[in-house]
């Protein structure tokens, strides 16, 4: 069913009768932006390939720590090219364009999400559920203002600030369901952690051959944050000013 080009996603949520013409730029070429740096978490410099481009502030001595997983532990995910299947996390290109693809569960191998950034629904990118077909998460791609939102999880917000870079730009915060949560660099990863006195390991993200692998703990699908992860890993590695 083609897309009503004048249906506000974010209305369909939370307002059946909100409806507005959205922008016509588009997410996926049509704005310039600046190249993402090596794995995608910090503000945009011109890349360095043998160091961590950062801003400010020196890693990984900086970075929040956390204790290094046992990999069977982890539930893999592969962001894959709709036609291609998943290879193994064992090279650092990543050909999968992350705006449209599709998210394989290693466990099944079948396809769980479908991530689309249509040109028929010009400045959004659609997060859906294969189960059930539902949208799970919309990014609103806008000049100078992008919006993210994850359905029961993340409320509407500018990404810059669901992703906030610390202040010594070394790692970003993310919140959901009003828990905070760390995003940063260990060497080919950008891991996901919980903050506080005891940081606790929850998941990765890495480049693999011609995908992209999302990891998580058990303890990361029992706090619900499957999804937002998946959403948090298109922002950090799509190539777009997400700041």
């Amino acid at each position: 069913m083609p897309l009503d080009t004048n249906l506000n996603p974010y209305g369909a949520w939370f307002d059946g009768n909100s409806r507005r013409t959205p922008r016509s730029s588009q997410a996926s070429g049509s704005r310039s932006a600046p190249p993402p740096s090596l794995y995608g978490v910090l503000p945009y410099v011109s890349p360095n390939p043998n160091q961590m481009p950062i801003q400010g502030g020196a890693y990984p001595n900086n970075t929040p720590s956390s204790p290094r997983p046992a990999t069977t532990e982890l539930i893999t995910f592969y962001l894959t090219s709709p036609s291609s299947p998943h290879a193994h996390a064992n090279s650092q290109s990543a050909g999968v364009n992350v705006l449209n693809c599709t998210v394989l569960d290693a466990r099944s191998s079948r396809v769980q999400y479908t991530i689309s950034t249509d040109n028929s629904l010009a400045g959004y990118t659609v997060f859906k559920s294969v189960l059930d077909g539902r949208s799970v998460g919309l990014i609103e791609w806008g000049r100078g203002k992008t919006s993210v939102e994850v359905r029961g999880a993340v409320q509407k917000q500018e990404t810059k600030t669901w992703l906030r870079v610390s202040r010594n730009q070394t790692y970003r915060t993310m919140t959901v369901r009003g828990f905070q949560y760390t995003w940063s660099p260990d060497d080919q990863y950008i891991n996901l952690c919980s903050t506080g006195p005891t940081s606790t390991f929850l998941g990765r993200i890495s480049r693999g051959d011609e995908t992209v692998v999302i990891e998580l703990t058990p303890d990361a699908i029992q706090l619900n944050l499957q999804d937002a992860s998946i959403v948090a890993a298109v922002l950090l590695l799509c190539g777009q000013n997400i700041d």
